[in-house]
């Protein structure tokens, strides 16, 4: 019995000693991080989602990330993707007043409706509610529109990016396609 104890005490340590995986890995930060003030970059058109004060999620992209780094934070952090890292992986919380400086960008909450169901169907079951098969042979995957209500849209496409999926629009043809993060940076 005491070796049962000891041995499922040691897998207790284990498990809560191991780190969360992240969000973006270090390579997808380096490329992220290569910005020109001068031209937008390859990744511009990629939303980011950063926290920001009073529980607000702002979306954002690297572009305008680094706009705000370098006006605001580069005192604090050595590197722009030493920034990144802490903002996209690390919950680094942004000053929503610093950021109204630069542009107004709005932010958002999360709706508790669809967090309550996120929370309670688990994220697999929460994706195929809101996505559907794209018609597309390049791209797997679209938003289902019609399962998002009202107020919804923003929270739904956080949850997404929190699972490392990203959401990108066509707007000439008005849908939304999912893809894995890891397939963006190939």
């Amino acid at each position: 019995m005491k070796k049962f104890l000891l041995s499922f005490g040691l897998l207790l340590i284990f498990a809560s000693c191991q780190k969360k995986e992240d969000n973006f890995s270090k390579k997808m930060i380096e490329k992220l991080s290569v910005v020109d003030s001068q031209l937008p970059s390859v990744y511009s058109s990629m939303n980011l989602y950063v926290l920001t004060n009073g529980d607000r999620i702002l979306q954002t992209t690297n572009d305008y990330l680094f706009r705000h780094y370098k006006q605001n934070y580069s005192h604090k952090f050595k590197t722009f993707d030493l920034f990144l890292n802490q903002v996209l992986n690390n919950g680094f919380v942004i000053n929503q007043k610093l950021t109204n400086k630069l542009i107004n960008l709005d932010s958002f909450t999360l709706n508790p409706k669809v967090e309550k169901e996120y929370n309670k169907l688990g994220f697999a079951t929460f994706l195929k509610k809101y996505s559907k098969k794209s018609a597309r042979k390049d791209i797997d995957l679209e938003l289902n529109k019609s399962s998002i209500k009202d107020g919804e849209y923003q929270s739904v496409v956080y949850l997404f990016y929190k699972n490392k999926f990203d959401v990108s629009s066509d707007c000439y043809i008005g849908k939304d396609y999912i893809r894995k993060r890891k397939d963006r940076f190939k």
